[in-house]
């Protein structure tokens, strides 16, 4: 093994910077497609895991990825599954339980606290600069989610989404290290199509869903939210966390809200004030400080 070095670091930052703002177009994507398909929030989720899954699976053959092979790739896999079902279906029901903002707020600012948190149990270190870091992502996020709404059953939608947060706390923390016989982008498309098959196995149960009708928008949207806001960030990101600490990934993921609320701006005229910008801002800022805390923890890329 050689040393780390700065120039492991920068390769890492691309990559989990673009899979960030590829997430942050999720939501529109997925607004557009319940907009054309009139689908719930978990037929998009069933068919984003499905479709994000075959994607992945199909850029590891073109890109002759190692297949999986022994009993921890197997474990491996269905560990992913389970979270993946756990961190779509809870992060969904929090927000149909009433409030979208907090949900927001409580699942991705939770995922930092916890993953940091874990890191720092197991190094036995914290440096106050990391706890900054953190700090200041936490009060950006905020400001940018804004205040939120009282609707729905409070208790419920945090609940939710703190298990939402821990489920995506433990996926990066599962992937924090090369895992023998599991390729990361092959794992996670065949992860990800156990998870869709088990969501899809959900919807069967699960009365209300609408009735799915064909049409080329619906086809259009779907590869825009399976393909480049799902498994491209995906790969980028666990691509990424190789050749970086886990705490310093997640925040890299922070920047999702931003792009999300950059193109509601934009493209949905939505409105966001003052304080919203600042928030967007001390986001970024804190996504760009957090490569330089001491406890980065910058790993070798693998070979």
């Amino acid at each position: 093994m050689r040393a780390p070095s700065t120039r492991d670091a920068v390769g890492g930052a691309p990559l989990l910077a673009a899979a960030g703002v590829l997430w942050g177009g999720a939501g529109a994507a997925g607004r557009m497609l319940a907009g054309v398909g009139h689908l719930s929030s978990l037929q998009i989720a069933a068919g984003r895991a499905l479709l994000g899954g075959l994607a992945l699976v199909a850029a590891a053959v073109l890109l002759r990825r190692p297949w999986l092979r022994g009993p921890g790739a197997a474990r491996h896999v269905l560990t992913m599954a389970g979270l993946t079902v756990v961190y779509q279906s809870c992060y969904f029901a929090a927000v149909a339980a009433g409030s979208l903002s907090l949900a927001t707020l409580v699942t991705l600012g939770s995922a930092p606290v916890l993953v940091t948190g874990w890191h720092a149990l197991r190094h036995r270190r914290l440096s106050p600069a990391a706890l900054g870091v953190v700090a200041l992502a936490l009060v950006g996020l905020g400001l940018l989610v804004g205040r939120p709404d009282a609707g729905g059953d409070i208790g419920t939608v945090v609940t939710l989404s703190l298990v939402a947060g821990a489920a995506f706390a433990a996926m990066t923390l599962v992937n924090a290290e090369a895992v023998p016989g599991a390729d990361h982008i092959t794992a996670t498309g065949v992860s990800f199509l156990v998870a869709g098959l088990g969501l899809a196995a959900a919807l069967a149960v699960l009365p209300g869903s609408p009735p799915l009708a064909w049409s080329w928008p619906l086809a259009g949207w779907s590869a825009v939210l399976s393909v480049a806001c799902t498994a491209a960030p995906y790969a980028l990101y666990f691509t990424g966390l190789l050749r970086a600490s886990a705490p310093v990934a997640s925040l890299f993921a922070l920047l999702e809200p931003v792009t999300g609320t950059l193109i509601a701006v934009g493209v949905f005229g939505e409105r966001l004030g003052v304080l919203g910008w600042v928030g967007a801002g001390l986001l970024c800022g804190a996504v760009a400080a957090s490569a330089s805390t001491s406890d980065a923890g910058v790993r070798r890329p693998t070979p």
